[in-house]
Formats: C-alpha cells, structure tokens, sequence
C-alpha cells in the first residue's frame, strides 16, 4: 500500500485522494473488534441520546469531577487504571464512548466511520449531563475534541485542570502527519484531499485544531518522544504555546502505552489533585 500511495503521488494523485478520504473517517475496527471497557463495581452507568444514537458510559466515585476522554478508535478502556487510581484517590470520574466506538451505538455515518465532529458533540452531550469538571483527562483526538466541546458549550475552563496524554494537535500539520504515519502522502495528494475531507465533516480543518485555542488553564501534557501518529513536536509545540502548561516527556511508551504506565497514571492523579 506504501509503494501505490508513492507512486499515485506522481500519476493519479486525485484518485489517491478519494481513497485516502475514505479511510481518513474509517474507524479501526468494526462492531465485533472495536476497543470496549467495562463499567467498574460499584459504577452508574448512564446512556444518554447523542446525534439519534445512544451514549455509552459510566459515571463512578465520589469527589471532584474527572471527565476521561477517549481519542479515535479508543474507547472507555483506555483509562482503566488512570480511572481506578483516581477514584481511590478521591475523585469521581465520568467516561462515556464516543458514537461507534466502544458500547456507544453507532454514530450517524454507522459502525465504522466516524468524524471529530461526532466526538465533539458526544463531549458537548455528556458536559450537558453532568456540568462543568473539576478536570479532564484526555487521549490523542480526545484532548481536542473536549477543548473543543467546552469552547462550544460556553464553559469558562481556565480554571479546569487538563490532563493532555499524546494530545492531537489537528488542524492540516496534525492530520498531515497522522496520515503519514501510516501512508506516504506527498503535496499533491494532500491538497487535493483536504478539500474533500472539509467537505465531507463539514469543518475547516484549521477550524479543527489546538493551536489556535487560548488554554490559560493548569495543563499537564504527556508525550512520548517515539509517538508516531502525533509527534512529541506537536505537544511541544502546545507546551510552549499556552502559559500554565508543563510537558512530561517519555520514552518507549509510543501512543497508546502512555495510557497504561504506572508513571504517567501516578503523575496525572498528582497534577490533578494540585
């Protein structure tokens, strides 16, 4: 697949572009493989209507208020040992899954695509539902998508403690290089497909992005400096930008084990009780 996206780079670069769209909003997995989590004991779990589809998720513990935000293709699992530790110590933690992802119904393209848009509103919904948080702890598209979610929602956050873990950076440099993680894309593939994939979300792309967002709040950014669909520069680059923030670098945990080490959860749970 490498080589036939070199190559269309040079002789069907058009052709390229319409695949590339269409992968760009498939989701990793289907029904039957997706990512899942379990509601732990002694958890609520809660559904909620989203997009006339039905909201997954549970609502556990006693004590300021957590928001967990999965990114793409993830799924409330993903913090279940941040959940767990944050919890016993004190805090009260609300997960839910974005549409298409994890136990949440299908989203409004079906099981196996979906947009930031959609994990944008699944935020807005859920921040509807339980009010504004004492913090968030976010995943890759998940660090965007709730940023993006509390600027819609109105909620002054400069006071909300942000946990960004691997954080997505969007905007054309974020999504550029996501893609090219995993195929080569040369220039003229990419402004072809740029259009093509406003188009089809519905939104500018640099409308999709963390670096035109104004983040006075406390800011804990966790990256790993061998991450390869969001490079360590791209938390850099956020932790440069906004004033309150500090940057926990890694090694060997690429993108997801970030979400699993001992380390980065104790850390987390310590930033945010600050």
């Amino acid at each position: 697949m490498r080589s036939g996206f070199a190559a269309a780079e040079r002789v069907a670069p058009d052709r390229a572009a319409k695949i590339l769209c269409e992968l760009w909003f498939r989701l990793p997995a289907g029904p039957e493989k997706r990512l899942r989590g379990e509601a732990p004991a002694g958890a609520n779990v809660f559904e909620l209507e989203c997009l006339s589809s039905t909201l997954w998720g549970f609502d556990w513990g006693e004590g300021p208020l957590v928001y967990l935000v999965h990114g793409w293709g993830g799924s409330t699992g993903d913090f279940k040992f941040i959940a767990a530790n944050l919890v016993a110590s004190g805090f009260r933690v609300v997960a839910f899954d974005a549409l298409s992802h994890g136990n949440s119904g299908p989203g409004p393209w079906g099981e196996r695509h979906a947009s930031g848009v959609h994990l944008i509103e699944a935020m807005n919904v859920v921040l509807e539902k339980f009010g504004k948080p004492h913090a968030v702890a976010a995943h890759s598209l998940g660090a965007l998508s709730s940023i993006h979610a509390m600027v819609q929602s109105g909620i002054d956050f400069r006071g909300v403690r942000l946990a960004m873990l691997a954080p997505f950076i969007g905007g054309e440099e974020g999504f550029r290089d996501t893609i090219g993680a995993i195929v080569p894309i040369g220039p003229r593939i990419f402004e072809r497909l740029v259009p093509l994939g406003e188009a089809k979300a519905g939104v500018k792309l640099e409308d999709l992005s963390l670096k035109g967002v104004e983040v006075e709040s406390p800011v804990l950014i966790v990256h790993d400096k061998g991450d390869r669909p969001n490079p360590f520069r791209h938390g850099q680059t956020l932790a440069d930008a906004w004033p309150n923030a500090e940057l926990m670098a890694t090694t060997g945990l690429g993108h997801r084990k970030v979400l699993l080490n001992p380390a980065v959860s104790f850390r987390v749970r310590e930033f945010l009780a600050q």
